[in-house]
């Protein structure tokens, strides 16, 4: 039943108060598979990989050096999101190594801060 026959349906049985769910597209959820390492951002040691989405993180650091390629399980993430790659430098400011709207299963190319990552997505 659309949301203006619930309002109206309320209406004649003298509801005064209804929730109606806003309209939303149905996002199809899409998963990390994989993150593929081809030049690291650190000089020194391995660099610490996590990814953020709407400013949380949804996948805690993991270790990467240059060559590592790495099946990723328990990553979600909504088609149309944007996906954020971040290094971190404790103690110095974490570095973000790119941002890409997630569009659609495939590959996506993290390349800011001197880095090189390819991160799968189905």
């Amino acid at each position: 039943m659309s949301s203006a026959r619930k309002v109206l349906a309320a209406v004649a049985l003298g509801v005064s108060a209804l929730a109606v769910a806003p309209l939303t597209a149905n996002a199809q959820t899409l998963h990390v598979t994989h993150i593929t390492c081809h030049e690291q951002e650190d000089n020194t040691g391995a660099d610490d990989i996590y990814l953020q989405v709407d400013g949380g993180t949804v996948m805690e650091s993991i270790q990467f050096v240059k060559g590592d390629s790495k099946d990723i399980s328990g990553v979600g993430i909504e088609q149309g999101k944007v996906l954020v790659m971040r290094e971190g430098d404790f103690p110095d400011e974490d570095d973000n190594l790119g941002q890409k709207a997630i569009t659609g299963p495939g590959t996506y190319e993290f390349t800011d801060d001197g880095a090189h990552y390819t991160v799968t997505v189905g």
